[in-house]
């Protein structure tokens, strides 16, 4: 006696779906969007048509898994500057605007001067006027990190000296 072979297959997960050529029902183009699939149904009814590409065989509707990572390639959104995780202090900011601030403060602040006495330096030099707070926050986030890693070199080249 013969099996009966099912009408519809469906397709596993092969090397097929990375062709992209297999069409993929409502429910599984929705997990992949990770939307429902009555949103995809109301984008197809609505006029004019929203949503990626679709098929129609007979009356199944159909996604070809490229057209859904075509469609969310398109709505991929790349930020155009990058990550603001590097924010200029005041210090840096005058810096670019009068040559040799940057370095003087810095010099400073490595030389431990008291922050009243670089802020005073810096007013009568440059005429601008910077914090207490604002001297702290370039020591913590620009100098002292540039110490530390000085710091680490030159103890790895105290361990290693026959390298270099």
């Amino acid at each position: 006696m013969k099996t009966k072979r099912p009408i519809s297959p469906r397709v596993p997960v092969t090397i097929e779906i990375v062709l992209g050529d297999v069409p993929l029902r409502s429910r599984e183009a929705g997990k992949l969007l990770a939307i429902s699939p009555w949103t995809l149904k109301n984008w197809r009814c609505s006029k004019p048509p929203v949503g990626p590409a679709f098929i129609k065989l007979g009356g199944v509707v159909c996604y070809r898994f490229r057209d859904l990572v075509e469609y969310l390639d398109k709505r991929t959104v790349r930020p155009e500057r990058p990550a603001p995780f590097y924010r200029r202090t005041r210090v840096e900011e005058l810096g670019l605007k009068y040559p040799g601030l940057f370095q003087f403060v810095e010099s400073q602040v490595r030389a431990r001067v008291p922050y009243p006495r670089i802020a005073a330096a810096v007013q009568e030099r440059w005429g601008e006027r910077v914090s207490d707070q604002v001297l702290s926050n370039f020591y913590m986030l620009r100098v002292w990190p540039r110490i530390l890693e000085e710091e680490r070199s030159e103890a790895e080249k105290k361990k290693s000296p026959g390298l270099s």
